[in-house]
C-alpha cells in the first residue's frame, strides 16, 4: 500500500493523504501505532507515579497538570487543531505560498496567546487551586503545594499551543507521526523524574513539575524538523486581520466547547473530588487513564485521521463519499470501543490489582477499590464519546463549531446535575452555605467519586445523542437502516467477548496482587478475548472485521 504522503498532490506539489475510507484507516494507523506507544508508556508512568508518591502527593500533581492542560485543550488541539484543518486546507487549494502564510500567522497568534495565558497562569496560580480544587484548602499543605507545583506546569500550555498548530497544518498534509509521536516525550519524562525522585527536590513531588516544563519543550522543538521539511519553517508573522485568521477565530470560538467536553465533564469531576479526602482525585485519574488507552489508540486516532479527509470530501461537494466515509469511520470506531468497554468492565479490579499495586503501602486495597469502581461508571461512556467524536468531524468538516458547543453546553449541564445528585452530601466550609443546603436536598445516592464516574459517562451519552439528531437535521441521514443491521453482529460479538472472559474468570482468574504471573494471565485473557471478539466478529460476516484487520494490519 502507498503511503499517504505518496497518494496525490496538492497544488504546487503539496503532499495529499488518500481519499476515502482506506485513507482514513491508513492514517489511523499511524496515529495509533504512535498513540498505543504513548499509552503504554502512559500506563508505565502512571504505574510508576502510583508506586513512587503517596496519593495524597498525587492528588496535587493531578489538579495542577489539569489545570494547564485543560487550557491546552481548550486553546490548543481541542479546538485550535481541529478548527484549522479545515481552513488550511481550504488555504492549500489556493496556493502553497499562501498556505505558508496562514501557517505562519497562526503560529505567531498561537505563541502570543500561549505565552499570555502562561504568565497569567503564573501569577493565579493560587485563585485558580482555589478555583478548582477548593476541597484542598480542607487538608493543611496540600493547597500550597499544588500552587507550586500549578506554577512549574503552566508554560506547558505555551509549547503545547504551538504543537497544536503544527498539528493541524501537518496533518492537513498527510503527515500524522510527528504529532502523535509527542506525548511519548512527556511520558518519559515523567517516568524519568519520579524514578529520581527524593534526589533533587522536597517534597520530591516537585520534580514532576519540571518534567512537564521540560517535557513541553521537547515536543515542540520535535515538530521543527517536521515542518521544515514540508517547506513550513515557522516564521513571525504578526497578521491578526488575515482572513483565515478572522475565520479561525470564528469558528475557534464556539468550538473551545464544543471539541472539549470530554475533559470540561473531567474538570467537574475533579472539583467535587477534591472534597472527598486523600486519594479521590487519584484515583479518578487513574481510572480516567485507563478509559483514555482505548480512545486515544483506536478512537482519537480515527477520529484525528478522518477529519481531513471529511474536510475534502466537503470541500469537493462529494456527499455521497463523505457519506461511505463516514459510515466507516464510525463503525470502525464502534468496533473497537464496544469490546474496550467489555473488557474494562470485567477486568476493572484484575488490571489495577496486576498493573498498579506493586507497593500496597501506596497503593493498597483501597486503592484498587476506588479506582475499579470508579473505571466500571468511566467505561460506560465510551461508545457514547466515541459517536460524538465522529459526528464533532462531520460538523467541523462543514465549520460548523455551534453545534458541538451547544452539544458541549447540554452535557455540562447534565454532568453538573448528575454529580451533585450522585456524589452525596458536600461537607460545610469551602463552599457557600446556600449552595451546600442546595446540593444536599439534590442528593439522590451517595456513590462518591464513583458517582462522579457515572455522571460524567451521563453527560457523554447526552452529548451523542444531541450532536446526532443536530447533525441529522443539518446534513441529513449520514446513516442509513441498514447500517444499523450492520452493527448487530458488534453486539453479538461482544455477547461472546463477556462469555469467554467470565469463563476464564472461573478457570484461571487473575490473582489480586501484583506479579509476574499475575500480568501473564491478564494478557492472556485479554489475548484470548480479543481472538474471541475477532473470530465472533468473521463468523457472523460483520464488514467491520475486514476494517478492524485493515486497521491492525502493519501497512506494506
Amino acid at each position: 500500500m502507498e503511503s499517504s504522503e505518496d497518494a496525490g498532490k496538492y497544488p504546487d506539489n503539496g503532499p495529499l493523504s488518500t481519499e476515502g475510507l482506506p485513507g482514513v484507516a491508513g492514517s489511523a494507523r499511524v496515529v495509533g501505532g504512535a498513540t498505543l506507544a504513548s499509552r503504554v508508556l502512559g500506563l508505565a508512568r502512571d504505574v510508576t507515579l502510583a508506586n513512587s508518591f503517596s496519593v495524597a502527593a498525587t492528588d496535587t500533581f493531578f489538579i495542577a497538570f489539569m489545570i494547564p492542560n485543560l487550557f491546552r485543550r481548550l486553546v490548543g488541539e481541542g479546538s485550535l487543531t481541529v478548527s484549522f484543518v479545515p481552513i488550511f486546507t481550504g488555504w492549500l487549494r489556493r496556493s502553497r505560498e499562501e498556505a505558508r502564510q496562514v501557517f505562519n500567522a497562526t503560529w505567531t497568534l498561537g505563541a502570543c496567546v500561549g505565552l499570555v495565558i502562561s504568565v497569567g497562569g503564573f501569577f493565579f496560580a493560587g485563585p485558580l487551586v482555589k478555583l478548582f480544587a477548593p476541597g484542598f484548602a480542607l487538608e493543611p499543605g496540600k493547597f500550597e503545594l499544588c500552587v507550586t507545583l500549578l506554577r512549574l506546569c503552566f508554560p506547558y500550555i505555551l509549547f503545547l499551543t504551538l504543537v497544536a498548530v503544527a498539528m493541524g497544518a501537518l496533518n492537513a498534509l498527510g503527515h500524522f507521526l510527528a504529532p502523535a509521536v509527542a506525548p511519548v516525550l512527556l511520558n518519559l519524562c515523567l517516568i524519568a523524574a519520579a524514578l529520581a525522585a527524593g534526589t533533587v527536590f522536597d517534597p520530591p513531588i516537585l520534580i514532576l513539575g519540571v518534567a512537564v516544563l521540560l517535557a513541553g519543550l521537547l515536543q515542540c522543538a520535535l515538530q521543527v524538523p517536521v515542518l521544515r521539511a514540508h517547506g513550513l519553517s515557522p516564521r513571525p508573522v504578526l497578521a491578526p486581520a488575515h482572513p483565515a485568521i478572522r475565520r479561525l477565530g470564528a469558528v475557534m470560538a464556539p468550538a473551545v466547547l464544543g471539541a472539549s467536553v470530554f475533559q470540561l465533564n473531567i474538570l467537574v469531576s475533579r472539583f467535587l473530588s477534591s472534597f472527598e479526602g486523600d486519594g479521590a482525585v487519584s484515583y479518578l485519574y487513574y481510572a480516567g487513564r485507563l478509559i483514555e488507552f482505548p480512545l486515544g489508540v483506536f478512537v482519537m486516532a480515527i477520529g484525528t485521521a478522518s477529519l481531513p479527509t471529511f474536510s475534502r470530501l466537503v470541500k469537493s461537494e462529494d456527499y455521497a463519499g463523505l457519506r461511505r466515509t463516514f459510515s466507516g469511520a464510525l463503525g470502525m470506531a464502534l468496533a473497537l470501543a464496544v469490546p474496550s468497554t467489555v473488557g474494562l468492565v470485567l477486568l476493572r479490579e484484575p488490571i489495577f490489582a496486576t498493573l498498579f499495586a506493586w507497593n500496597r503501602d501506596t497503593f493498597g486495597e483501597a486503592a484498587i477499590a476506588g479506582c475499579a469502581g470508579a473505571l466500571l461508571y468511566y467505561a460506560l461512556g465510551l461508545v457514547p464519546i466515541t459517536i460524538s467524536r465522529i459526528y464533532v468531524n462531520l460538523c467541523m468538516s462543514h465549520e460548523n463549531t455551534r453545534t458541538p458547543a451547544r452539544a458541549a453546553i447540554v452535557s455540562l449541564g447534565v454532568n453538573i446535575l448528575a454529580s451533585l445528585a450522585l456524589i452525596g452530601p458536600l461537607p460545610q466550609g469551602p463552599l457557600p452555605d446556600a449552595f451546600v443546603a442546595l446540593q444536599r436536598d439534590w442528593v439522590l445516592a451517595d456513590m462518591g467519586i464513583a458517582g462522579l464516574a457515572l455522571a460524567t459517562s451521563i453527560a457523554a451519552l447526552a452529548n451523542a445523542l444531541y450532536l446526532v439528531a443536530a447533525s441529522r437535521r443539518l446534513y441529513g441521514r449520514q446513516l442509513g437502516t441498514g447500517e444499523f443491521r450492520r452493527w448487530l453482529p458488534l453486539a453479538a460479538a461482544a455477547v461472546v467477548l463477556a462469555g469467554v472472559l467470565w469463563g476464564l474468570g472461573q478457570v484461571a482468574a487473575v490473582p489480586g496482587e501484583a506479579s509476574a504471573a499475575g500480568l501473564a494471565l491478564l494478557a492472556l485473557h485479554v489475548a484470548v478475548g480479543a481472538g474471541a471478539y475477532l473470530a465472533a466478529l468473521h463468523m457472523l460476516r460483520s464488514p467491520d472485521a475486514n476494517a478492524l484487520l485493515s486497521l491492525l494490519r502493519r501497512r506494506s
